[in-house]
Parts: C-alpha cells; sequence; structure tokens
C-alpha cells in the first residue's frame, strides 16, 4: 500500500507533503510534490521559458519558495538556510532552518507554493522533540495557513477569530433590542 500511495503521490500535482523536523540537533523542511506541479509553478510564476537548464529551474522554484511560504515559531520569522531542489517525478524542496526557539508555544505555517492549482492540497506534518507529531490539511478552505498552540506538550489548533461574525451577531442582538424596545413603546402608546 505503501507502495501505490508514494506512486500515485509522484504523480499527482494536486498532492504535496510540508515535512518539519528535527535530527541530530538540526531542524530541517521538506516540500515533497510532482515534478509537474513545480514546473506549473514556476512557468505561472516566471513564464513558459523562464528557464533553459535544470539549474535554472531549481533557482526559480528556490525563489518561489521564499515568497510563498513562511512559518513564524514565537511570532518570530523563521529562516531557511541553503535550500536544493532534487528533481525526479516525485521533486523535493530541502532546506535547513535557522534559529528555532528551545521551547515552541506557537506556530504559525503558510504555504501557498501551490495554491494555484486547483483543488490542491498539502499535508504539513510537524515533528519536533519533546512534542507529539502534528498532521494538517492545508487547502483552499483554511487558505493554506494554520496557527497552532502547545499547551501542556500537545498541539492545539488556534481559532481565529473572526471579527466578521463578531459584528453581525453585535448588530443582530442590537436589532433584537430596537424591535423589543419599539414593541414595547408601541405597547405603551395603544394603552
Amino acid at each position: 500500500m505503501g507502495f501505490f500511495t508514494s506512486f500515485l503521490f509522484a504523480h499527482s500535482p494536486d498532492l504535496s507533503s510540508f515535512i518539519i523536523y528535527e535530527q541530530s540537533g538540526k531542524n530541517f523542511i521538506v516540500i515533497k510534490s510532482s515534478l509537474t506541479a513545480f514546473e506549473q509553478e514556476v512557468m505561472y510564476h516566471y513564464g513558459k521559458n523562464s528557464y533553459k537548464t535544470p539549474q535554472e529551474f531549481s533557482e526559480l522554484a528556490i525563489k518561489h519558495f521564499h515568497k510563498s511560504c513562511f512559518i513564524l515559531i514565537n511570532n518570530d520569522t523563521i529562516m531557511v538556510n541553503n535550500p536544493q531542489i532534487q528533481l525526479g517525478h516525485e521533486t523535493t524542496f530541502f532546506a535547513e532552518l535557522e534559529n528555532l526557539p528551545q521551547k515552541i508555544t506557537t506556530y504559525y505555517v503558510k504555504n501557498i507554493f501551490f495554491r494555484d492549482m486547483p483543488n490542491n492540497q498539502c499535508e504539513l506534518i510537524l515533528n519536533h522533540k519533546d512534542l507529539p507529531q502534528k498532521q494538517v490539511i492545508l487547502n483552499n478552505e483554511n487558505k493554506h495557513e494554520v496557527k497552532l498552540c502547545v499547551e501542556k506538550n500537545k498541539w492545539e489548533m488556534e481559532e481565529k477569530s473572526n471579527s466578521m461574525f463578531g459584528i453581525s451577531k453585535f448588530l443582530s442582538i442590537l436589532f433584537l433590542i430596537f424591535i423589543v424596545i419599539a414593541f414595547i413603546m408601541r405597547k405603551k402608546k395603544t394603552s
């Protein structure tokens, strides 16, 4: 089953994985998807004839990564070092993350690398020392972003405050109060 999953994944431009993990005291980021997905994004953003060599393609893919992927830990931007692209049916972006804090309290990830592909989904996998592995699907519904917090050594989804919902709720209550007051005043007038 694992063989078929990776085979299908490597050929599906709508699916990708975004893995952040720690190994031997260093932190890394890996993005995997089909070569077709990487090619389509590079051509869409930089033009159909924007590269002639695999090296030029890799440079454009890395440039696109810097514009489309953001990681904030404890509200500090995390930088990447030595990004590389390994080309193949399943293409892999790889880089080392710099200056991760020892204690993680909040985690924000936005990955819009493949957002121009319809129905795209990205499986985000976080694997950090002293924390359980966390998996989240980034897609159009959540705008390819997630904000997590760590409570009691467990990942918790941070709820987005929807200000429009709060305003609508407030206006609905205000309107209801107005109707009640108008009804009471009308009742007093008729009696």
